[in-house]
């Protein structure tokens, strides 16, 4: 299925913000990825996940030895949007 994907030409890239960065900020092969496994998990009898979550560590160390860089994120993918009780926009 991943492999589909990657035949198919499914890649990250830049996005609209990701050119000025570097970063591969538009994720499809990633979400590929995801949707792949509950294809999988699907097609073998394995219960669903309503939602995944995944902390990436990315960009330059803020300081020697640092635990913590530039980037550092936590993605979210909610697959049931049953599990969305309310969201709240930042004031800007």
């Amino acid at each position: 299925m991943i492999a589909e994907s990657v035949k198919k030409g499914v890649k990250n890239t830049p996005g609209k913000y990701g050119g000025i960065t570097g970063d591969l900020l538009n994720r499809k092969l990633d979400c590929a990825v995801i949707n792949a496994i509950h294809e999988f998990n699907a097609g073998h009898g394995i219960q669903e996940y309503d939602s995944v979550k995944a902390a990436f560590w990315e960009g330059e160390e803020l300081y020697e030895t640092a635990g913590f860089r530039e980037k550092n994120h936590i993605q979210i993918c909610v697959r049931n949007p049953q599990c969305i009780i309310g969201y709240f926009l930042p004031r800007i």
